[in-house]
């Protein structure tokens, strides 16, 4: 009898060895990372959405200019002054379009450019100048880029909410993310605004510096890039 109950506990023994219980990455593994790079490349003209991976409220939702970059915003807060729209010249977009790395695409004479304002803030010059603010980052320092794989490209897209003018759900092919030169600082937040009379759609999206001291913002995981396919310019000028 003693023999036959050792016979039965090395058997379950054995059997409960074999179980592989799934750990988070097994999960990971099964919503579909197959590292396939898709050959995503950063598009010659792009719009962004917020980046979230796993916040199907945040994900996707557009990113528009308004005084600064906002979440949301269904379409660009433009400018075009009264003598070209009466003549006719004013472009029709209604979308915050960049090229190269976080550059702002507008028809204004001599271009705008985008800069980090020592407090965080991303802002884009007006018109007719390109001067940046003491301490803060022009729009070639500390932005860098990451391809999607097939699988995150996909997971973005369904994790957004589909048929709503203040998201976006085409496919991303990467998504940009920053860091102070000094690396002190880095990351994207979405805060809310300063009299908190704001929803989720109207918050300012930041760059974390070692000047930002915003509370009760939401991080990022960067701003997801989209092919623009749309008139160019789009706009006079943001």
């Amino acid at each position: 009898m003693h023999s036959i109950t050792q016979l039965l506990l090395v058997a379950l023994s054995l059997s409960q060895s074999a179980v592989c219980w799934p750990h988070e990455k097994d999960y990971d593994d099964k919503d579909g990372e197959d590292h396939k790079a898709c050959n995503n490349t950063l598009p010659s003209l792009y719009t962004l959405t917020a980046y979230k991976k796993h916040d199907g409220k945040y994900n996707g939702m557009k990113v528009e200019s308004g005084g600064g970059l906002y979440l949301g915003r269904a379409t660009a807060s433009t400018y075009c002054p009264d003598q070209v729209r009466q003549a006719g010249g004013c472009p029709p977009g209604i979308e915050t379009v960049f090229g190269g790395t976080m550059s702002p695409v507008s028809e204004v004479p001599g271009g705008q450019d985008l800069y980090v304002a020592y407090d965080g803030s991303i802002e884009i010059t007006v018109q007719h100048s390109h001067t940046f603010p003491p301490n803060s980052y022009p729009y070639y320092v500390g932005w860098t880029w990451t391809a999607f794989t097939c699988a995150q490209a996909e997971r973005a897209t369904k994790r957004c909410v589909k048929n709503n003018a203040i998201y976006d759900c085409s496919v991303p092919t990467g998504y940009f993310n920053f860091k102070s030169p000094d690396e002190a600082a880095g990351g994207i937040m979405a805060c809310p605004p300063p009299d908190g009379s704001g929803v989720s759609e109207t918050w300012q999206v930041f760059a974390v510096t070692p000047g930002f001291v915003k509370q009760g913002c939401v991080k990022l995981d960067g701003l997801a890039t989209h092919a623009y396919t749309g008139v160019v310019p789009p706009v006079w000028a943001y």
